[in-house]
């Protein structure tokens, strides 16, 4: 859509920018009646800076930047639009509604068709004169401003976005663009009025809006008068109109019809150069004189241009059948004066003063064909061809869209430009229609769709802001499917041996519900079909008593079956639990106890009381319900606390258990209070002592804890006693330090919170000895500067001041210096003397000692510069420097520094030689090179000024060595990298290289690579560099070895079978193996499959299938490459052993007889199962059965008798072999004895053991070992320990 708008407005700025001329000669009074009719109908909807309007199906004009107005109402009444290019529209237009148009920022003067329009003390507009606001041209970023004047009882609309405001007169709407010079625009009356709209030379443009009159009006009403310059037009009268000036009926302006005013214009309002347009019924005769620039005849002429496009484009558009004609209302043969809802812009029609006339198309404007483009482009998006609905299924279907059809050559649109909206309704073709899709794609899936559901859906095509019409409804029907899962049964009723369920219908998905089918969980894991029908009410018999069973619903339909419901378990009834063991003691706590319990079966609660002696109310409950332990809370510390439990379930409770006993822990103990100073405090000790805590926890304390914090921040408090004494003697303190000092107790329940600390400062003493002073800088001649530090230690006190003591050469003493610094400046002193300084602290004590004395010899002066040196090349890499002594100022020289420089573009020295000697020998020169040397002498003054530089160049040598910085190596090359060296003043020509003994020459490279060598063969390599002076040295030997050929495949073997795995082992493992493995194994298809990779030589292949073969073939690989594959090996799998048996139970226990019965395992595909049975007595075991049935009745026992029974499975496989399982745990049980047995005596305790102990694995052996190395590890450290403690001891001090 932007991209025909930018089309549009191309064509209109060209149009508009077009230089035309017009002729100053006058016209006729036709011509100048038919042009002053033609300037009525001049609407331009395009400024020079190309920007047109839209117009909107309502009637209404809007700005096609996006404008939002802003509208400000001013004291006089004044409504100001602040937009560019705002849209107005005048509903109730005056009798003669002035509108001034200026095209800077000047205004114009208010004008009102009445003198009282205005109050009197009412301000001007801003701004000046018309006089100052003549030029039209100006930039386009300038303001440009237009007056709607509103007379005195009239109405004004403005509308801005969607809301409309009504403005009454007396009052100037005042419009401000800041887009460029204002032209014609259009405007809307009401039937029977006029609208002229006149441009002068100054660029203003007046709107006249003029209403119905009668046929004769007096002389003498009222004139127009004024003009930009003040001039007096010529006066006219209107005493009833001829052919009426068509009203523009634009879709901007809506303006409320108003009768009997009288026409005039503004006082002082601008008129057109040409005069006021003259009705035929005028008394002027003549024309009025045409004066001013031809500028309002050029946009004439382009106007009429326009206007004669869009009436050819109109009546093109009109034959086509695209603007049905639209009659005109009547009433008794007149027009009637209706405010209809707006017709389409385009078809319009010309009315005036209840007269007919012709149905012309509007002018040539933006808006009208961009009404025009947005209503082709609406017909286009209502092109748009119904939707195809395919792959319909149960909860989904594809909806599939086709673009609309345009021609490319009119509009230009990007097809990714099209949005499409999918609409649905499931309530039929009238119902309700939801939005389900907004986009750009023309394929979408519609999801989460209901089964056997009709779906009506519509589609509608929009491009930006322009929507077309909803297609028609396409009806689809989504299929049928299974039905939803139902909801769990619920329990209606039940007893001990039986559970009523009954359960509610579930969605059918469109298709009736055949049958429900209910399964049960009896506890194994394994659910079975117990009902099958369509009654939602079964009863499920021949229950076990207190046994939990799972329950699970599906629903099944002609379509298939549903999921199954959610898992629902409930119990069958049983008898009054036995009496439970007795709580158990979790974990104790100071304030609480954790007790715990036993769950036995048909037990669902349990009943927790506890008797707490000290309130004398007995047993009282503390817990009801499932949970096996509870947390007694709000318990007194080392309290005593008895406990029993009862067990209840939906028969009854059962007896109460032993009563128990549990204490709770005490707590620890309360910080003691602040300890005290007892005693004077002194330099290195003082005594404190405490209180014990006011709450020692229910416990006795059995030691303190004193912790000390001497402030320095080392480490915080350290302990400094335990013990049970309630005082303590803190010694080997630090004079003068802070100390603070607290305390904690223990009793068993663990330690108390620290006390508050209690401080103390110990009494100061005088400064520590200070260190040596020693000297800053070095000693002048008649002076010398002295440092020294504080004391390591100040007393306990700050350090006040110092004192520094001199010892003169004669032995005399004196102070020289007192004071805080921690340096000074002796001066006076002899030049070459020597002298003793010491130095000592005081601080608020007193002085300390004074230090060690420091010796020093005043100074003398520096040496002077010596001469140039004098330097002799022995050859290309070495020379001699040598120079002569200068004066030394009264000083001894003992050193000369010799300094070089061996590039000229580093201005810095570097010493080469600090020494007594007067000559030095330079080596390892640079050939060819420019070295640079001075000389400086020292004495014990000082350093001395440097010598004037010397020079020398070394004559140019052979290459220097080579440096091999990196080399590769294969199975038989090698290859070198070096890196070229200096050629000391004169190119490298070649280099000689030397492998082993044999040696050659190569060219001038920097890399080379040496072919035909041996694999694993070590090789020693040295280069050679070679210039026309001769050969360099040889570089330092690398020895590089050819590496190995890639490794041969080992043997496979199978060390491990397994009914689903295969252990396999190759390669042998003595010996560092470097080597890579990769395993392969064969497919269903023929191909190999890596299965393993890696250095190790064991592999275990899993998820195999039983007695099957399976072929493996291997290779080997190393940092050289991939060796060939090995031959193929083929292993099978072994055939898998049955399961194990769980333990026999034995019911029916008599004398000589019992029932032995067994749980059944799950027979492999394939293959049947048989059970032997095996009885131990007084002798080993013994088969007694052997079959396929999971029960037996042992006879011929003897009473009271000890047995034995374990049973195993067999595996029988179609090919007839036997595979033995593992026997099941033993189970022992007694025969009963002859004397009689009351019934209540009558059940058998069984007791569970295994009589088979399994072995300890290596890992657990080596852990063994391991901690028993460990324990004789410490325990050997803590003898040694206590030697070396006893001996020390022992030695004395």
């Amino acid at each position: 859509m932007v991209k025909i708008r930018l089309l549009r407005r191309m064509e209109r700025i060209e149009d508009v920018m077009e230089k035309e001329t017009v002729s100053d000669t006058q016209e006729t009074e036709g011509n100048t009646n038919q042009n002053n009719t033609n300037n009525t109908n001049v609407i331009s909807e395009v400024s020079k800076n190309g920007i047109c309007s839209e117009v909107k199906e309502n009637g209404h004009i809007s700005s096609d930047d996006s404008l939002s107005p802003e509208v400000e109402i001013v004291e006089n009444g004044e409504v100001d639009v602040a937009a560019s290019g705002a849209a107005a529209a005048a509903n109730s237009p005056p009798s003669i509604v002035t509108c001034h148009s200026i095209t800077n920022n000047g205004p114009v003067t208010n004008q009102s068709t009445s003198p009282n329009s205005f109050s009197p003390n009412s301000k001007p507009p801003r701004g000046s004169s018309p006089q100052n606001c003549s030029n039209h041209n100006s930039a386009a970023n300038q303001q440009h401003v237009v007056h709607v004047h509103i007379s005195q009882g009239e109405t004004f609309s403005v509308r801005v976005g969607e809301q409309i405001q009504r403005i009454q007169g007396p009052a100037t709407v005042r419009m401000v663009s800041n887009n460029g010079p204002p032209l014609p625009m259009p405007m809307q009356v009401a039937p029977g009025h006029m609208v002229q709209q006149i441009v002068d030379e100054h660029g203003i443009l007046t709107h006249v809006f003029l209403s119905a009159q009668p046929t004769s009006m007096p002389v003498g009403g009222p004139s127009m008068t004024g003009g930009p310059n003040n001039t007096p037009p010529h006066a006219q009268y209107y005493q009833g109109y001829g052919p009426p000036y068509p009203a523009h009926h634009y879709p901007h302006h809506h303006p409320t019809t108003h009768h009997g005013a009288s026409p005039h214009v503004h006082t002082g309002a601008p008129t057109h150069p040409h005069g006021t347009p003259t009705p035929p019924s005028c008394n002027n005769p003549s024309g009025p004189v045409h004066t001013g620039p031809s500028q309002p005849n050029s946009m004439e002429g382009r106007a009429n241009k326009q206007r004669e496009r869009a009436r050819r484009k109109f009546e093109e558009r009109r034959n086509q059948g695209y603007y049905p004609p639209q009659p005109r209302p009547r009433i008794n043969g007149k027009q009637k004066e209706t405010h209809a809802k707006p017709v389409p812009y385009e078809y319009q029609q010309y009315q005036g003063n209840g007269m007919n006339g012709d149905s012309l198309p509007p002018g040539d404007t933006g808006q009208t064909e961009l009404a025009e483009e947005r209503k082709v482009i609406q017909q286009v998006l209502s092109g748009t061809p119904d939707p195809v609905v395919s792959e319909i299924e149960a909860r989904s279907a594809l909806i599939q869209l086709a673009l609309p059809e345009w021609d490319p050559n009119e509009f230009d649109i990007d097809p990714a430009d099209f949005r499409f909206t999918l609409l649905l309704s499931d309530k039929g073709k009238e119902g309700k229609y939801k939005l389900v899709y907004s986009g750009d794609a023309t394929e979408i899936t519609l999801k989460d769709l209901k089964p056997a559901i009709d779906y009506h859906l519509r589609v509608y095509t929009s491009l930006e802001d322009i929507k077309g019409n909803t297609t028609e409804p396409v009806k689809f029907t989504t299929s049928a499917c299974e039905p939803d899962p139902p909801s769990p049964p619920k329990l209606n009723n039940k007893n001990k041996t039986s559970i009523t369920l009954k359960w509610n219908s579930t969605c059918e998905n469109g298709a009736k519900i055949s049958t429900y089918t209910l399964e049960m969980d009896k506890g194994n894991g394994e659910y079975v079909e117990v009902y099958n029908g369509l009654q939602r009410q079964t009863r499920i018999n021949k229950l076990q008593v207190s046994t939990k069973y799972t329950f699970r619903l599906a629903a099944i339909n002609s379509i298939g079956k549903s999921e199954y419901s959610e898992p629902a378990s409930f119990y069958t009834s049983g008898s009054v639990p036995s009496q439970p063991d007795p709580p158990m003691l979790s974990e104790p706590f100071t304030t609480s106890l954790i007790i715990s319990w036993i769950k036995h079966p048909n037990e669902d609660l349990f009943q927790l009381q506890m008797d707490d002696e000290s309130t004398g109310h007995g047993f009282i409950v503390v817990y009801n319900g499932p949970d096996l332990s509870y947390k007694v809370k709000n318990l007194l510390r080392n309290t005593e606390y008895k406990f029993r439990l009862a067990a209840l379930n939906d028969e009854g409770q059962s007896k109460w258990s032993e009563v128990v006993a549990y204490r709770t822990k005490p707590d620890r103990p309360a910080p003691p209070p602040k300890p005290q100073i007892k005693g004077k405090i002194h330099a290195y000790n003082f005594r404190v002592v405490w209180e014990p805590p006011k709450d020692n926890g229910g416990a006795e304390i059995t030691k303190y804890i004193v912790e000390i914090d001497d402030g320095r921040g080392s480490g915080g408090y350290e302990t400094l006693y335990e013990g049970s004494e309630r005082e303590h003697v803190c010694d080997r303190l630090t004079p003068g330090q802070m100390y603070m000092v607290r305390v904690a107790c223990c009793n068993v329940a663990g330690r108390s919170e620290f006390s508050e600390p209690c401080g103390a400062t110990t009494q100061a003493v005088v400064p520590g000895q200070c260190q040596v002073p020693k000297l800053q800088g070095k000693p002048k001649a008649t002076s010398l500067h002295l440092r020294w530090a504080n004391p390591e230690y100040d007393g306990g006190a700050t350090v006040s001041e110092f004192a520094v003591q001199m010892v003169t050469p004669d032995n005399a003493c004196r102070e020289v210096y007192k004071g805080r610094d921690l340096d000074c400046i002796v001066a006076g002193l002899s030049p070459g003397r020597p002298y003793l300084f010491q130095v000592r602290a005081f601080n608020r004590v007193g002085g300390g000692g004074w230090s060690d004395p420091f010796e020093v010899v005043s100074g003398a002066g520096v040496p002077d510069p010596p001469k140039a040196p004098h330097v002799a090349c022995k050859s290309a890499y070495s020379a001699l420097v040598s120079w002569e002594p200068p004066v030394n100022n009264g000083a001894t020289i003992t050193d000369y520094r010799l300094e070089w420089q061996q590039k000229t573009e580093v201005t810095d020295f570097a010493m080469l030689y600090t020494g007594p000697n007067q000559s030095y020998e330079i080596k390892g020169l640079t050939p060819a090179t420019l070295y640079l040397f001075r000389v400086q002498a020292i004495n014990s003054a000082g350093q001395g000024p440097y010598s004037p530089v010397a020079s020398c160049v070394t004559p140019p040598s052979s290459p220097s060595s080579v440096t091999i910085h990196r080399h590769t190596a294969t199975a038989t090359s090698i290859t070198l990298f070096w890196k070229e060296p200096n050629s000391n003043g004169n190119d490298i020509t070649a280099y000689n290289l030397e492998v082993g003994d044999k040696q050659f020459t190569i060219g001038a490279v920097t890399e080379y690579t040496i072919e035909t060598l041996q694999p694993e063969t070590p090789h020693k390599i040295r280069i050679q560099a070679v210039n026309s002076i001769g050969v360099g040295p040889f570089s330092a030997p690398v020895r590089v070895t050819t590496r190995p050929l890639p490794p041969n495949p080992s043997k496979l073997e199978c060390i491990a079978p397994a009914p689903n795995s295969l252990k396999l082992k190759w390669g042998d493992q003595r010996g560092l193996d470097t080597n890579h493995y990769t395993l392969e194994m064969e497919k269903e298809d023929g191909n190999f499959q890596v299965i393993y990779e890696g250095s190790s030589h064991f592999f275990k292949v899993n998820k195999l299938q039983e007695t099957t073969n399976y072929n493996f073939r291997i290779y080997a690989s190393n940092d050289v490459g991939s060796g060939p594959y090995s031959e193929i090996y083929t292993f099978s799998t072994t055939k898998a052993p049955p399961p194990a048996v769980r333990a026999p139970r034995v019911s029916n226990l008599s004398q000589q007889t019992c029932s032995i019965e067994w749980q059944p395992c799950k027979a492999i595909q394939g293959s049947s199962l048989e059970y032997i049975l095996q009885l131990q007595g007084e002798q080993e075991y013994q088969k007694i059965y052997r079959g396929e049935d999971t029960c037996f009745q042992v006879e011929n026992l003897s009473p009271k008798s000890d047995y034995h029974l374990r049973v195993c499975a067999i595996r029988i496989c179609e090919d007839g072999s036997e595979v033995v399982g593992a026997f099941s745990p033993v189970v022992s049980f007694t025969t009963q004895g002859h004397e009689p047995v009351s019934p209540q005596e009558a059940d058998v305790k069984q007791e569970s053991k295994l009589v088979e102990s399994k072995p300890l694995t290596d890992q657990q052996w080596a852990m063994i070992i391991l901690m028993g190395f460990v324990v004789f590890a410490v325990l050997v450290a803590i003898i040694a320990q206590q030697i070396i403690k006893y001996r020390s001891s022992s030695i004395p001090r």
